[in-house]
């Protein structure tokens, strides 16, 4: 009789003094939980190592999912509904996803954590910044609000996310369009008119001699062509993995011309929504910005928040590092400035947040409107080239006669 293989478990916990530490242990989840709490350890987080396949599975909820799941979790707490009961009862969601990850967080309910630690054990589903934010609400005993404002602060999120990538779908359906009806034009209705060319003894104008080339080439070329594509992509994902890649991706997402100053602005308004959330739900400004440093992609805005950690860890004012930082504007310096003055940093950062917001959507506007007639002279200028190069070999048959 074979035994069953224990699942392994990768834990984060803090000791009696204050440090983070992290491991690996092997058992049932009660059992590794007994085990860390009899060596008088906080608890982090939880999580179990996931196998080959499922690691490549996708485990993601939507943020407008984990929104709804939030509203209904403070509804049923504000009605006397003990957590692990609304747990269960959130559990039956249509989304299978979610369903299944929730059926996990009673489990883990179950086995005595606490619901931060639970959440903290589904790091593709919960992002560290609403995990943080849960952990703080447990600690001074406002969940309930907390729940009430990841649920705002989620839905507002996934609004401006929404906005930020519709406005990108148009422009890449438009272009897509465009190279798929190009290829067509190229690969079946020139080929006819290339044998009339070809039979004819005149010396071809260039612009002619170019399009045949590329028709020649997308029909005879196109595996090496798909080929090269594929290459490339495959070459640019490898390389974006790297560390020198990250770090060029995030410069060029940073400075691209018209794109780099709207990312910046959507990097500021995500910092400044999840410093107002974290601080309203009770976190420390340090232990805040260290959250929403290691939630950040970007390796430049990163490091420029580890820079920040740095500056309050050694008692300086949150705004002395970013009056000297060219990726904080100087209007998100002072208000900050302000917000700390007066005790209301929470509320300084949500207004900025707010400003960002409303400077991105208005830029993204502007860029709807002006993609369209740019694509329009795109597409004109391709039609243009095809239509000469057609019917100035043709002219100069009729000329000949």
């Amino acid at each position: 009789m074979t035994k069953t293989a224990r699942p392994f478990f990768r834990y984060k916990v803090k000791d009696e003094k204050g440090h983070i530490r992290s491991g690996r242990a092997t058992g049932t989840l009660g059992a590794v939980r007994k085990l860390l709490q009899s060596r008088h350890y906080t608890i982090i987080s939880i999580v179990e190592e996931s196998s080959a396949i499922s690691r490549f599975s996708s485990g993601k909820v939507s943020a407008k999912d984990r929104s709804i799941m939030y509203r209904e979790l403070s509804t049923m707490l504000k009605a006397g509904v003990g957590i692990t009961q609304a747990i269960d009862i959130a559990a039956e969601t249509p989304n299978k996803k979610l369903r299944k990850v929730m059926t996990q967080i009673h489990s883990s309910l179950e086995n005595g954590f606490a619901l931060s630690v639970a959440m903290a054990g589904q790091p593709k589903t919960f992002p560290e910044v609403e995990v943080g934010v849960v952990r703080a609400g447990e600690a001074t005993g406002n969940l309930v609000k907390v729940l009430d404002d990841l649920s705002s602060s989620t839905a507002r999120s996934a609004e401006f996310v929404g906005k930020v990538r519709g406005a990108m779908i148009y422009p890449a359906f438009i272009m897509i369009v465009m190279v798929i009806v190009g290829a067509i034009i190229l690969t079946k209705v020139i080929p006819p008119i290339k044998d009339i060319f070809i039979s004819q003894a005149t010396e071809l104008p260039v612009s002619t001699k170019i399009l045949l080339a590329i028709t020649d080439f997308l029909i005879n070329q196109w595996g090496l062509l798909i080929g090269i594509l594929l290459g490339f992509v495959i070459a640019l994902k490898l390389f974006m993995m790297t560390k020198p890649g990250k770090e060029a991706g995030s410069y060029v997402g940073l400075h691209f011309p018209i794109f780099g100053p709207l990312t910046q602005q959507v990097y500021l308004a995500r910092f400044n929504r999840t410093l107002s959330l974290l601080l309203s739900a009770g976190v420390p400004i340090l232990e805040a910005v260290g959250i929403i440093a290691d939630s950040t992609a970007n390796t430049i805005f990163r490091r420029t928040l580890k820079l920040l950690m740095r500056s309050l860890e050694q008692g300086a004012a949150v705004t002395s590092t970013m009056q000297d930082n060219k990726y904080f504007p100087k209007l998100m310096t002072q208000l900050l400035f302000v917000g700390q003055q007066s005790g209301d940093l929470g509320g300084s950062a949500s207004t900025l947040a707010d400003y960002f917001e409303q400077e991105v959507d208005s830029k993204l506007r502007t860029f709807s409107a002006l993609i369209e007639p740019f694509i329009i002279v795109v597409l004109g200028g391709a039609v243009a080239f095809i239509v000469i190069s057609v019917l100035q070999p043709i002219y100069s048959l009729t000329g000949s006669f």
